[in-house]
Parts: C-alpha cells; structure tokens; sequence
C-alpha cells in the first residue's frame, strides 16, 4: 500500500505554505516542515549561504526576506507533481528596505514530501537544474 499523500495533498500542501508566508505568518507557513527537514537556499544571496534545518531554521530563513524587503511576496509561476516531490517555479518580490528600489528574482525550489510533511527543500535559479534535481526531463 502507498502511503503517499495523494498528488493534489502535495501541491495544497505548497500553496498552503507559500499563501501562509504571503500573509505574514511565518508559523503557518512552517507548520508542515518536518522536525528533521533540510532547506539549502540557491547560493545566490551571500547573506542566505548554508543549510536551514527544521521549522526553525527554515522560519530563520524566510524572516531574513522579510526583514530586508518591505512588502516581501511569492508570487507561483508554475507548480509540478514529480511523484514525492513538487517542483516550484516563483517570483520573490519586494522592496528593500535599505536601497528602497523595488526587486524581484525567479527561483526554482524542488521539495520532497513524505508522510504528509516536507522533508527536504532546495532552491535552484535555472529550471533545468531544479528538474535534474527532482528527476524530472522536460
């Protein structure tokens, strides 16, 4: 018997987390991140380096995006079922709180989900590298 979450339970479970964070509650948005989950951003901010472990750790991470960007917000391009894991294809956007010029930057993330709790996350800034990542051709 498979004790997968259905494909549709994976992809609420993303939304889920991404709208949560999008209204500013950050514990929403790590309720679902397993105790033992590993979150390593993409490497193209010096400030985010490093590997973000657990709820806490990855709740550290995304506080960082909200303390140096007003009005901070994931907005979804694309979401794609690849059996365990849900590849992510979004839009940060913001307003930095120092330089007060608007950003914005496309990232990949490829979570794995097991048992209905996200065990693993990684961020990538190419498609094709978060596909190789998750198993994925095009």
């Amino acid at each position: 018997m498979d004790n997968r979450p259905a494909v549709s339970e994976n992809l609420e479970m993303v939304r889920r987390a991404f709208d949560a964070y999008n209204r500013g509650d950050l514990d929403a948005a790590v309720s679902d991140i397993a105790s033992d989950c590993e979150y390593t951003p993409s490497g193209a901010l010096p400030e985010v380096r490093g590997v973000y472990r657990g709820p806490e750790g990855f709740k550290e991470f995304i506080a960082w995006i909200r303390d140096e960007f007003e009005d901070a917000r994931l907005d979804f391009n694309d979401v794609t079922d690849a059996g365990d894991r849900v590849i992510v294809s979004l839009t940060i956007r913001g307003r930095g709180r120092q330089s007060g010029a608007a950003v914005s930057w496309h990232v990949w993330h490829v979570w794995t989900i097991r048992h209905a709790r996200f065990v693993h996350g990684q961020a990538f800034t190419g498609k094709t590298e978060a596909l190789e990542a998750a198993g994925v051709r095009e």
